[in-house]
């Protein structure tokens, strides 16, 4: 099933599982998980929902699907830092994801989670 952007939002709100689950599916087309991704990453605040997901998405072969789940890092992280892993993979994107947007979109993510901790 596809979903819209403001059916993915609202899963979010009143479902945050399902559209965890949804975003996992091997059955989901790439437009929900580039949406669903970021999304989910900006409007639940449980990190045992959101971290998997962003886990496996952030190494989607869809570039859009990466970009997505990037986003939804920082949302997510936005007040603190991610686990090593997540933080690690977006390093690596930095240096070597073959979309250019992301590599730089990667970079200013690593810069504000080093402000991050110039705040503590």
């Amino acid at each position: 099933m596809n979903y819209s952007e403001q059916q993915l939002i609202s899963l979010a709100h009143n479902n945050p599982k399902e559209l965890a689950r949804l975003l996992l599916s091997p059955n989901s087309d790439i437009r929900m998980l580039i949406y669903g991704a970021e999304i989910l990453g900006g409007e639940v605040r449980e990190e045992s929902i959101v971290l998997p997901v962003l886990r496996v998405l952030i190494k989607h072969v869809h570039a859009g699907v990466r970009e997505g789940a990037t986003m939804g890092v920082a949302s997510f992280y936005s007040e603190k830092r991610p686990p090593l892993d997540i933080e690690e993979r977006v390093k690596i994107m930095a240096a070597s994801d073959p979309a250019p947007s992301i590599k730089e979109y990667c970079k200013a993510i690593l810069k504000d989670f080093e402000k991050l901790d110039e705040r503590t």
